[in-house]
């Protein structure tokens, strides 16, 4: 009996040992964005306007992904102890409704237009063992109610990674999110500019 119990203790000691050893799983998220101020484009459409971001088949996962350019640039890799907070689609959608003002596709609420997102890639990207970024590319699309195509903007962000590890990724990956947000304002204020958002203001 006092073998088995030695035994017990041996094995019990041994898995405590071992769940030491592996790494927490860090959950990110992209945290609070600020409403864009300023834009025309913006304030005429928020209330009008829905965003759905759409991702291609392998980005439809919580997985944080990077690639080593420098490697084997048709390689993709996650990160282990890693994770996103929900989806790319999912998190990035939440941001640009945040710092658009505008609602979800899902929100229940009569719109006029959708912008549509469109996302081809989001990762982290190493061009060196020390030297990254974070990459979004992405086609944008302007539709109307009867589902024509008012305008397309096609986007490609890189933000530079401080430090070569998830945390580094995550950072620019969010920066790079923020950065969408702000050129989408840009552009909905230039169709704004050109009267080419008629379709998405009420009253029209």
């Amino acid at each position: 009996m006092k073998n088995v119990l030695s035994v017990l203790v041996l094995l019990l000691g041994g898995c405590a040992g071992i769940s030491r050893d592996v790494a927490p799983l860090s959950v990110y998220d992209f945290g609070q964005a600020e409403r864009l101020a300023g834009q025309s484009g913006v304030a005429k459409t928020a209330g009008r306007l829905a965003v759905e971001v759409r991702a291609a088949p392998w980005l439809d996962t919580s997985a944080i992904d990077y690639r080593m350019d420098y490697d084997d640039a048709l390689k993709r890799h996650q990160y282990a102890s890693s994770r996103w907070a929900g989806t790319p689609a999912t998190l990035l959608g939440q941001q640009l409704r945040q710092q658009l003002g505008v609602v979800s596709v899902n929100g229940g609420v009569a719109t006029d237009c959708l912008l549509r997102v469109e996302l081809q890639e989001f990762s982290h990207v190493f061009v060196s063992p020390k030297t990254s970024n974070g990459l979004l590319q992405a086609q944008v699309s302007l539709i109307d109610a009867k589902r024509r195509q008012i305008a397309a903007l096609p986007v490609s962000i890189e933000s530079p990674a401080a430090t070569a590890d998830a945390q580094g990724g995550v950072k620019a990956l969010v920066l790079s999110g923020r950065e969408l947000g702000m050129q989408l304002g840009a552009w909905l204020n230039r169709l704004d500019n050109a009267n080419e958002l008629k379709a998405c203001t009420p009253g029209r």
